[in-house]
């Protein structure tokens, strides 16, 4: 899309420049041409008029002087007599007074000497007199070197004599000047004030127009809240109104689109299952956080670019170009990744009448297969544990019944070991119940404040006679005077000799088993070392699992879930359980736990 709008050559303005200039300007510029052609036509009409009006006022003088000189010449005064009349005329009237004979020569002027003037019978005012009655001509005086108005009349009384008056033009020229003068004055005001009203006018059309283009500007920019302020006129008013709506509406959708797009991030965000969406040709859209763990790439660096070359995996992408290709819905379990992690993963279409669009969802199983590897396992090892025992016991109950009931020794050493079997699956039976209720969280632990060092004594007391038999060496041993700890003292107890009990059965004759007591900060730390046959660190990751037994311990009596139920216990003080050892050479499992009672949440499950 184009930044800034050019129009083509079909809708080019015929002046150049902004729309207020394009519409003041041909108003203004043909008042200016009506005002110069009025004016022309005043000014000249004004010279016509004064003209006229000077010429009817000689018409009369020289009819006047035509009458009185005309009496005289009838009278028999001579011209030089006239030309003395007329002389003495000079200082009291401005008009130049010739008279002329009927032969053309001057008999009197009151400017000029006759004698010296030459025959006037050509003169274009003499020649129309005598032949209209009267004449009238503008020129420059051969005599005086000045424009005069001429205007003649023929004597009555004298055939072919004509009076003549004159007048300079320079006062008329004047008078047309200053006429001129203020006529471009006015008009130069005129123009003035039609500029003002034109300008005026335009901006009051332009302006509205002015605000729709800005405000228009603004909502292409992005800024869906522009408005255009209401007009006093009624047509641009339904404009800005027909524009508000526009924008209001353009606005109510562009918050729903976000609300629903800020929904779907917040959804993606937040999913457990990676979702990638692709377009119809297997290029990355849009993947969310889930989808970027589980195929190690960054959504960043993989819009744009094939499936198949952010998943790296051909059978992913062999999925969903099975489900672009038609395929309705498209599932498998996929192992995926150098760590062979297992994907639940489904592709199916998403179309509409505008586009087509992959969607893939991967689901991580692999911690379902591992639960799942251990439930079998578990109920291998229950079935196992529980079987073991029952076979004996039925065993031992057929021989009886076979006749050996009979021999009283035989009959009272298969009632203690039948005895035994049902002790050894009540135990399994308690142990399995005690650890349900553990990792349920329906254990209620009761804190009481206890020395540990006595807590901890106490409890290798309790299994100091097997320590004896196993002629075994036990200590005790705290890092300076320790401050009393809020536990549960017989759960804790429990964990303790639970964790004694295996150093016992573990470390051959001559051995030792240390218990030492620390504390730092807010937490207290326990540690039973012994130096016992050690266990391998493959066997490490799995020691607190339900039933694991190592290897050296598949001989030994023992359910299995002893560490188990002791890594709940330390949890549900919020502490932890771990283990060091090094095979050969013992191990050792430290308990760390907090002094204090924990809040509930800060309780490891």
């Amino acid at each position: 899309m184009a930044n800034e709008w050019a129009p083509g050559l079909s809708n080019a303005p015929i002046v150049p420049g902004p729309l207020r200039l394009r519409l003041a300007l041909p108003f203004v510029l043909l008042f200016v041409a009506i005002l110069l052609m009025l004016s022309l036509f005043l000014g000249s009409r004004a010279r016509e008029i004064y003209v006229d009006r000077l010429t009817d006022e000689l018409t009369m003088q020289a009819t006047i002087l035509a009458e009185s000189v005309g009496r005289d010449l009838s009278n028999g005064v001579p011209p030089a007599q006239v030309q003395d009349m007329i002389a003495s005329l000079s200082s009291d009237v401005s008009t130049r007074i010739t008279i002329v004979g009927p032969d053309g020569t001057v008999y009197a002027d009151n400017v000029g000497d006759p004698l010296t003037m030459e025959n006037h019978s050509n003169r274009p005012e003499i020649v129309q007199a005598l032949a209209q009655g009267e004449g009238e001509s503008s020129r420059e005086s051969a005599t005086l070197d000045m424009e005069f108005l001429y205007v003649a009349v023929p004597i009555a009384d004298v055939e072919g004599a004509v009076a003549r008056v004159a007048v300079p033009l320079d006062e008329v020229q004047a008078t047309v000047r200053t006429i001129w003068v203020w006529t471009f004055v006015a008009a130069a005001v005129a123009i003035a004030m039609v500029v003002a009203i034109a300008w005026f006018i335009a901006g009051r059309i332009v302006g509205p127009l002015e605000e729709l283009r800005k405000q228009a500007h603004a909502v292409a920019g992005g800024d869906l809240t522009a408005r255009v302020d209401p007009s006093d006129t009624r047509e641009f008013a339904e404009v800005g109104y027909a524009f508000n709506r526009m924008t209001e509406e353009l606005e109510t959708s562009h918050n729903a689109l976000d609300q629903a797009r800020l929904r779907l991030e917040a959804v993606l965000a937040e999913l457990a299952d990676g979702v990638v969406i692709t377009d119809d040709d297997g290029l990355v859209l849009r993947m969310n956080t889930a989808a970027e763990t589980l195929l190690a790439a960054h959504e960043a660096n993989a819009i744009g670019k094939p499936f198949v070359q952010v998943a790296r995996d051909h059978e992913l992408n062999q999925l969903l170009r099975s489900a672009l290709d038609g395929q309705e819905h498209s599932e498998a379990a996929i192992e995926h990744g150098l760590n062979r992690r297992t994907l639940l993963t489904t592709a199916q279409v998403v179309e509409d009448e505008r586009e087509r669009l992959g969607l893939v969802v991967l689901r991580d199983i692999s911690e379902l297969r591992r639960l799942e590897t251990v439930r079998r396992e578990f109920v291998a090892n229950v079935s196992h544990e529980l079987r073991t025992p029952l076979t004996s016991i039925r065993a031992m109950v057929e021989t009886l019944e076979a006749g050996a009931i009979d021999d009283e020794a035989i009959m009272s050493d298969f009632l203690v070991r039948i005895v035994g079997e049902v002790d050894r699956l009540n135990a399994l039976v308690e142990d399995l119940l005690d650890l349900a209720r553990l990792e349920a969280g329906r254990t209620t632990l009761t804190y009481t404040t206890v020395d540990p060092v006595e807590l901890v004594q106490m409890g290798a007391d309790r299994l100091r006679p097997q320590i004896d038999r196993a002629q075994l060496i036990m200590d005790v041993s705290a890092d300076g005077p320790l401050e009393p700890i809020s536990v549960d003292r017989v759960r804790l107890e429990q964990v303790l000799i639970n964790l004694v009990h295996n150093a016992i059965k573990f470390t051959p004759v001559g051995g030792a088993i240390h218990l030492q007591v620390r504390q730092r900060d807010d937490t207290t730390t326990i540690e039973v070392q012994d130096t016992g046959v050690g266990i391998a660190p493959i066997e490490q990751i799995r020691l607190f699992e339900r039933f694991y037994k190592s290897d050296k311990a598949r001989r030994s009596e023992g359910t299995g879930l002893g560490l188990a139920i002791a890594k709940h216990i330390v949890q549900a003080h919020g502490g932890t359980i771990s283990v060091e050892s090094v095979v050969g050479e013992g191990s050792t499992f430290r308990i760390l736990i907090p002094n204090r009672k924990p809040r509930a949440r800060d309780r490891r499950r």
